[in-house]
C-alpha cells in the first residue's frame, strides 16, 4: 500500500486520514507537527488570560470557533 502524502493535505483531510487509520503512527505524528506549526483557535497574551473579565471573553470566543469547527466538520 502506497503511503499518502501528508504533506499535500489539508489539516481536515490529515485528521480525516488518521482518525481513519487510527494505527498509522507516521500519519498520527503529521498531524501533531501540522498542530504544533499552525495556528488553531485563539490569539491573546498571557496577561489576556491573567485578567478575569478577559479570559470569559476569549472563552466564549473558543467555544463559537469549536462550534463553527464542527458545524462544518473540521
Amino acid at each position: 500500500m502506497t503511503q499518502p502524502n501528508f504533506e499535500q493535505m489539508s489539516r481536515k483531510e490529515l485528521r480525516a486520514y488518521m482518525l481513519e487509520h487510527r494505527d498509522d503512527e507516521q500519519a498520527f505524528h503529521a498531524y501533531m507537527d501540522r498542530l504544533a506549526t499552525e495556528p488553531v483557535l485563539a490569539r491573546g497574551t498571557i496577561e489576556d488570560l491573567q485578567d478575569p473579565s478577559r479570559f470569559g471573553e476569549i472563552l466564549e470566543r473558543v467555544n463559537k470557533i469549536k462550534q463553527e469547527g464542527r458545524a462544518s466538520d473540521v
